[in-house]
């Protein structure tokens, strides 16, 4: 794309020069070409963005542990594996990245901010006391959204599936879908879709 970009730059400059009516005509394909091609790699990028991580590998898991402060032990005595966890040695550092809210229109984007940051900023849900102080309004306008995302998700429910179910039960800006999930929240009256049903 960005190869196609730099000779839809030069045809431009060619076609200025020398009014070169082929030029235009290759010009013209070129800009129809690359929107499409930005247009799919835009939604990719979303739909990217909404998939549920994937299952770790015994590595990851290790040094997912590890990161939270944690180390596993595995022992092996008459063909049988056991396991044991302890407190780390040593813990990685805390997330340094700025702790700032973005702006953004779409439920996907409010997934995206609480688990992994928008724009190289710090996800929302590993916020501190301290972080969410400097932006508590606009935190706690969003965090209605952001509990019933994780609760649905920690229920085995699909990132993509939770979102469309928002979508599809709420309508208009991101921040009206919020404050009707806090009211039914209140309420007790959200859609059965969003709610989870738990055992008696």
């Amino acid at each position: 794309i960005i190869a196609q970009h730099n000779q839809l730059q030069q045809l431009i400059a060619q076609e200025g020069r020398t009014r070169d009516s082929s030029a235009a005509a290759l010009r013209g394909w070129l800009e129809t070409w690359l929107g499409a091609e930005l247009t799919k790699l835009n939604g990719n990028i979303c739909w990217i963005a909404v998939q549920p991580p994937r299952m770790a590998t015994p590595d990851q898991v290790d040094g997912n542990l590890f990161r939270n402060g944690l180390t596993v032990e595995r022992t092996r005595r008459n063909g049988q594996t056991s396991l044991r966890y302890r407190q780390a040695v040593a813990t990685t550092p805390a997330d340094s990245r700025p702790a700032k809210l973005a702006k953004y229109r779409t439920v996907g984007s409010a997934w995206q901010e609480w688990m992994h940051g928008i724009g190289g900023n710090k996800p929302a849900k590993n916020f501190t006391a301290e972080d969410i102080r400097a932006c508590k309004s606009t935190y706690s306008r969003r965090k209605p959204l952001w509990t019933l995302m994780a609760t649905l998700v920690n229920a085995q429910k699909a990132p993509a599936w939770v979102i469309s179910k928002i979508e599809e039960h709420y309508k208009g800006s991101v921040l009206n879908i919020t404050a009707a999930i806090k009211q039914d929240t209140i309420m007790g009256s959200l859609h059965e879709d969003l709610c989870i049903v738990r055992a008696q």
